[in-house]
């Protein structure tokens, strides 16, 4: 007695590639006959006697080829067409009948089958050559497919983007249960799992070594392989314990120029129809393509890397330019103040003086009293900017020592602690403990910190809810120092300006533009920079970077 289903494979027919057929009739006679023919011309023939078995075959194995009858009990041709497309929407159909009608045909033809042939056979080659055209056909949707997977692949040029691309085609193409796809860590020891899908449980970051395991043999060897049932029976990995129960698997390594850019798993778990050489063809095809879009994505990356270096580099630069551009402004404006502040202070002193000994005179008028001390007044204001302009000439050398930044402010800020909490400003510390130290000029430092704090006090003044965060953090090598306030913020033209000589946003007689470039100066002295962020209306952020020192 012949059994209903039954699995038969001729070896001796080369010409013939690996290709599957289900046969599907309710006589055995017919079953018995097409099995014999088609295995005789190097099928792999598997038969069902009715269609509920053949949905049931199709939702476990692949075929490249259905032959099936239009009557059938339980599920009739048609219906069993139906059921199988939506399973496997490439697989291609073949109708028999000995009841056929043109209206049968034409239905069947709608619903995707590829042909319709009459029962009884009088010639067999016919429906042998029909089968051919049909397997030739699926063939051909196979490699459209993975043409169309290669176009989709090469539209992502970062890996990220391009790894969750192919490993979905890749289950389609190969109809796999999981698929994942490991790539080499940086020291080429080492394959990582980077992309996954499907499989019960995650396999991200699962690490084999080069050479050992499935995956890591193949990625020495750079040699394909498929492995049909236990691991533990096939000689090539002897020794080899597997992590779950696989039915079959290819394992491919993508390789380009020589190098193993990656390795291709491809699993089938729940599935009972092994990989075969069709399956090993189209991976490595669509190999091919995933490993030159892989080494596109490395280079596209090394040119993302290589642009970053470029734009760090470039604002390096551009810093260092306008440090220099300031310095020499500095100096220049140096000589310069120098000179005009000898030149006004010798009448200065002289005016001052005969203010004074005037104002001590009798018999003076109001008016005139007014008048003489609105003289001195504006003279003593004089007397401060040329202090200033001195002062900003002549910049003494800081006496550079190791000092806690921690107390150091703290100390500042009891300076201004009454001057801030009378004008209702609220300030707000967050200094961390065990900073690292820095050399520096603590009296210098602090006239800094005085002048970035008054400047602030005056940014938020007569504002409700006045701000001013006291922020310092290590980071790489340096103290971060920030004051930021919520006031009311300097222009995008004017950022760029504040730290140039006599430049003032302040109104007339409020200030002489020196103080923002005295504290760049000093904090250029200590090998820092500091900057300004700011947002009209929204407050300004000084950030300033000391490099800090190792204590022996």
């Amino acid at each position: 007695m012949t059994p209903t289903t039954q699995e038969s494979v001729k070896t001796d027919s080369p010409a013939v590639p690996f290709r599957k057929i289900l046969v599907v009739d309710d006589e055995q006679g017919i079953r018995d006959l097409l099995s014999y023919e088609l295995t005789s011309q190097g099928y792999h023939v598997t038969t069902a006697a009715d269609g509920e078995e053949a949905v049931a075959l199709v939702g476990k194995e692949n075929f490249n080829v259905i032959i099936s009858d239009v009557k059938m009990p339980k599920m009739d041709g048609l219906e069993t067409l139906e059921a199988v497309k939506k399973i496997d929407p490439d697989v291609e159909v073949i109708m028999i009948t000995g009841y056929g009608t043109i209206e049968t045909a034409v239905t069947a033809m709608k619903a995707g089958a590829y042909d319709f042939v009459q029962k009884p056979f009088s010639n067999i080659q016919e429906l042998f050559a029909l089968v051919e055209k049909a397997t030739e056909k699926r063939d051909l949707k196979a490699l459209l497919a993975v043409y169309e997977a290669s176009k989709a692949v090469f539209t992502s040029v970062r890996t990220e983007d391009m790894l969750s691309t192919v490993i979905g085609l890749t289950r389609r193409i190969l109809r796999a249960d999981d698929v994942s796809i490991m790539l080499p860590e940086e020291d080429g020891k080492f394959f990582r799992v980077a992309a996954q899908v499907g499989g019960r449980e995650s396999r991200k970051d699962t690490r084999v070594a080069l050479g050992e395991r499935v995956a890591g043999k193949v990625a020495l060897s750079k040699e394909p392989v498929i492995i049909n049932g236990s691991i533990e029976k096939d000689s090539r990995f002897k020794g080899t314990e597997p992590m779950r129960a696989i039915k079959s698997a290819i394992v491919y390594p993508l390789v380009l120029n020589g190098q193993v850019l990656g390795i291709l798993n491809a699993n089938r778990i729940e599935r009972d129809d092994p990989f075969g050489a069709v399956d090993l063809r189209s991976a490595t095809i669509f190999g091919s393509q995933i490993a030159q879009a892989l080494f596109n994505s490395k280079l596209f990356k090394e040119l993302e890397d290589k642009a970053s270096r470029l734009e760090e580099a470039y604002a390096r630069l551009e810093e260092a330019q306008k440090q220099l551009v300031q310095t020499e402004k500095l100096a220049a404006i140096g000589q310069l103040a120098a000179g005009v502040a000898h030149e006004l202070n010798n009448p200065l002193t002289g005016i001052l003086g005969f203010a004074q000994l005037l104002l001590q005179e009798e018999g003076l008028t109001s008016q005139q009293r007014e008048d003489l001390e609105s003289i001195y007044k504006q003279s003593q204001r004089c007397r401060t900017i040329i202090q200033n302009l001195l002062q900003f000439s002549h910049r003494k050398d800081p006496r550079m020592e190791p000092i806690d930044l921690s107390p150091l402010i703290d100390d500042t800020l009891r300076l201004v602690q009454y001057d801030f909490k009378t004008s209702g400003v609220d300030i707000q510390v967050k200094i961390p403990k065990n900073l690292p130290k820095i050399l520096a000029d603590p009296n210098q430092l602090q006239q800094v910190f005085l002048n970035l704090l008054t400047n602030a006090r005056q940014a938020t003044d007569q504002k409700k809810g006045a701000r001013i965060h006291v922020l310092v953090e290590a980071k790489e090598g340096a103290l971060v120092v920030v004051f930021r306030d919520n006031g009311i913020g300097i222009s995008p033209e004017n950022v760029g300006k504040i730290f140039d000589p006599f430049f003032t946003t302040k109104p007339v007689g409020k200030g002489t533009g020196l103080g923002l470039s005295i504290t760049y100066g000093i904090i250029q002295q200590h090998k820092g920079t500091i900057r300004a962020e700011s947002e009209l209306g929204q407050g300004t952020s000084f950030i300033i970077t000391l490099p800090v020192v190792e204590i022996p």
